[in-house]
């Protein structure tokens, strides 16, 4: 069977597929990887063939509201765009929809080049990429939404049909989905929603990368990892981190900041320790907590480990999973601006928040791995 992964052009979007496409692969299918940007290289890196179906797009221009915002309202146009998410009741708004389905039309060409040159059996797409609907839809075979983050919208490809429209007429395609299914990686007792599908374990990937000797080296008190992603560094600059960086220097606990330079942050505590890269799973592993932006991969990777994690959200999804985990209880959510000395005690103390992050990881080992959903999918695949 060959099966091609449509995933949206951004980090986040593509390593939760990771796993699955590797599955898929280490039981004979073919993969091939249909995205862009950053993705691409990213791909490579995972060991998948990969096409940039949309080669030189400036998709910060289209994802950050164009060039004219500076880094301050750009920050504030995020946090407003995320907050009303919450307010949505974790729907996802129509300005995302658009915002998607824009990307989508972009990558749309490539995509469905890609597809009928390959001739793929099945389509996996990203829940936010509609070239992969298309793409199936022109093709006549089923197509799978790869979920990556906690909301559960029965119906929801259905919903982004119509924005979707204009790509589909533009290409002479009906506005209909495609045979369709659903793959969900979020823990089941914190998905928000109603709707069916497929539950599958969600499986940490953030690339390789070589281990230092500090990491791996026993240590004598706790250590913190800090992380904004990909996207808030590279649209944001440092996120607001200073504020955290005072609380961390008057902190018993060594910190450790990934995704960044010392150039970026250049007055550091001496219990701060600032690396390039990580892979995000190597590093959880080895801490006690976890501070991040509230992104569905960081997220996702903490209630993996059962880390405590303290979420401070900067916009998208940001404010759906940091209100998640408040209320679950495995972590705590501030502003990035807000956060104090009692902020991070809390995290590193509080017994209840290991707790209910522990419990939470046995509910994650607790599903399918992605070598178990390779049947559904053969199945489904040939139906």
């Amino acid at each position: 069977m060959r099966v091609l992964f449509a995933s949206p052009p951004a980090l986040g979007h593509l390593f939760p597929v990771i796993p699955l496409a590797w599955a898929l692969r280490s039981a004979g299918h073919e993969v091939l990887v249909a995205s862009s940007d950053t993705a691409v290289d990213a791909a490579v890196k995972a060991g998948l063939p990969v096409v940039d179906v949309s080669p030189g797009t400036d998709f910060d221009r289209v994802f950050g509201g164009g060039p004219q915002l500076s880094p301050a309202e750009l920050a504030a146009q995020m946090k407003v765009r995320g907050q009303a998410i919450v307010k949505a009741g974790g729907a996802t708004t129509p300005a995302m929809l658009e915002r998607f389905a824009t990307v989508s039309d972009l990558m749309a060409d490539g995509t469905l080049k890609a597809a009928e040159e390959w001739r793929p059996d099945l389509v996996v797409h990203g829940r936010l990429q509609g070239a992969g609907l298309l793409a199936a839809r022109r093709l006549g075979v089923p197509a799978v939404e790869h979920g990556f983050g906690m909301l559960r919208e029965g119906g929801f490809a259905q919903g982004f049909l119509p924005y979707l429209a204009p790509s589909f007429e533009r290409h002479g395609v009906p506005v209909e989905l495609p045979a369709h299914a659903v793959l969900h990686v979020a823990p089941p007792s914190l998905m928000r929603g109603e709707g069916e599908g497929w539950n599958m374990r969600y499986i940490p990937y953030n690339a390789g990368g070589e281990l230092p000797g500090w990491l791996t080296a026993p240590r004598s008190r706790a250590r913190v990892a800090v992380s904004l992603g990909t996207i808030v560094p590279r649209m944001l600059g440092t996120g607001g981190l200073e504020k955290l960086l005072g609380a961390a220097a008057e902190t018993d606990a060594d910190f450790v900041v990934t995704g960044m330079s010392e150039q970026d942050l250049p007055q550091l505590p001496g219990n701060v320790r600032v690396v390039r890269w990580l892979p995000l799973n190597a590093l959880l592993e080895r801490c006690d907590a976890t501070v991040h932006h509230g992104g569905s991969g960081s997220t996702l990777t903490a209630l993996t480990f059962g880390l405590p994690q303290l979420l401070l959200p900067h916009g998208a999804d940001n404010f759906v999973n940091a209100d998640v985990i408040d209320r679950a209880g495995p972590g705590l959510s501030v502003d990035p601006h807000e956060v104090t000395t009692g902020t991070l005690e809390r995290l590193l103390t509080d017994d209840s928040l290991r707790a209910a992050a522990q419990q939470v990881a046995e509910e994650v080992r607790r599903q399918p791995s992605p070598a178990r959903l390779v049947g559904e999918l053969e199945a489904f695949g040939a139906s």
